[in-house]
């Protein structure tokens, strides 16, 4: 079995309905405290790749209270140098529906209080260039293991980063789609960034799992959504994981 030795996943909600093979848990530490859980090595299709569930194996660690610095240092110091998000988002714009997956293009940043850098402990400011913040390369790949998987994607849009752990009101989704939101979600930021101080590639996939506040068919709710699409997209997302995986594989 060969490996994709400088990638990994970040993997937030969903994680147990990926299925994923866990074959080896590697304790690390940095100098940002501990990371959400082990490294975990998975194999996915004939390689081993590396992951970190965000939210802890457990799914115990909210999206404001998640350690983003140890989380990324954790990865680049064990050689990652390309690094697949693995998201859930709600669904803003009209030609994004639940189920549906997404590569976004875009980020706004509506979080509060979330350490964002790896700078100013030892007095330097880092300056990074963020006006494109997702790797233009990963993007495409993405999307085309997702043709190739047979699932539904849409290869651009703007992702929200709310606070959370709560869902939005009904007026701040009209206000993302005033800011040309496509979708929302919690986690993309700062996790992005740090990505980016590190000089690690970065881009994201995302599943819409639910219509945003406002949004939701009178016969629906958004938990019952959520429950509707998690399961069955993260199935098709471990479909197109696979397809990434043997396509980047060094």
């Amino acid at each position: 079995m060969t490996g994709a030795r400088d990638l990994a996943l970040v993997i937030g909600s969903g994680l147990e309905a990926l299925g994923l093979e866990i074959v080896a848990r590697s304790s690390t530490h940095t100098p940002y405290g501990p990371p959400s859980s082990a490294l975990l090595t998975a194999k996915i299709g004939a390689s081993r790749v590396l992951c970190l569930p965000r939210h802890g194996e457990a799914h115990t660690i909210a999206p404001h209270e998640i350690n983003y610095r140890a989380n990324l240092w954790a990865l680049w110091q064990h050689g990652v140098r390309r690094c697949i998000g693995v998201n859930v988002v709600g669904a803003i714009a009209a030609d994004l529906a639940p189920g549906d997956l997404a590569v976004p293009d875009q980020l706004i940043d509506y979080t509060w209080g979330r350490p964002g850098t790896f700078g100013g402990a030892d007095g330097r400011v880092v300056h990074v260039d963020f006006a494109e913040p997702f790797d233009a390369e990963l993007r495409r790949a993405l999307a085309a293991a997702a043709r190739a998987a047979g699932a539904r994607v849409v290869e651009d849009g703007t992702y929200g980063v709310t606070q959370g752990p709560r869902l939005e009101t009904a007026a701040e989704i009209d206000r993302l789609e005033r800011d040309g939101c496509a979708m929302v979600g919690m986690t993309a930021l700062p996790e992005a960034a740090l990505a980016r101080e590190l000089g690690m590639r970065y881009a994201i996939c995302a599943l819409a799992v639910n219509h945003a506040a406002g949004r939701i068919p009178a016969s629906a709710t958004i938990h019952g959504e959520i429950e509707r699409h998690l399961g069955e997209g993260m199935r098709r997302m471990r479909g197109v994981l696979e397809r990434l995986v043997e396509a980047l594989r060094a």
